[in-house]
């Protein structure tokens, strides 16, 4: 390359994919797309409820699911979601991160989200908790994690 040719641009493909029950996942994605793609991602969204989905040339998942409740019985990630993650082809071949929308707090949800990524073989990079009634609150950690680990 000769001085004063630049290497274009790619965004980093991403695939968010979340268990959009009773609406509470969906709410962070705008801010979080917008967020993921001031960093160099192109960002696709997948709902859990409309279907399996292929990883397709996607460096980066990040899977969400929400917590009712005070987080003890009814804690992420749910059955559904496991057996939609678990049966997802090449999961481990990307970096994947996890986060949960909460009703009360977290619980041990963030921990069980991380366990079924390292189940798949995934490589691991970084989780956050983002309360209900404020899913602004730390909107930049995941978007930032995936800058720094996602190549």
């Amino acid at each position: 390359m000769s001085r004063g040719e630049f290497v274009p641009f790619e965004p980093i493909p991403l695939l968010v994919i979340i268990d959009d029950t009773r609406g509470w996942c969906a709410k962070v994605v705008p801010e979080m797309v917008e967020l993921l793609a001031n960093r160099g991602f192109q960002t696709k969204v997948q709902r859990i409820q409309d279907g399996p989905v292929e990883l397709g040339d996607h460096r980066a998942v990040l899977l969400g699911a929400p917590t009712f409740g005070l987080g003890i019985r009814e804690r992420a990630p749910t059955e559904a979601f496991a057996a939609y993650v678990e049966a997802m082809d090449g999961l481990d071949e990307v970096s994947v991160g996890v986060f949960t929308v909460y009703a009360t707090r977290p619980g041990d949800s963030l921990q069980r989200l991380k366990g079924l990524v390292l189940r798949t073989g995934a490589r691991f990079i970084a989780w956050h908790g983002y309360p209900r009634w404020n899913v602004s609150k730390g909107a930049h950690v995941l978007p930032a994690e995936c800058m720094v680990r996602v190549r």
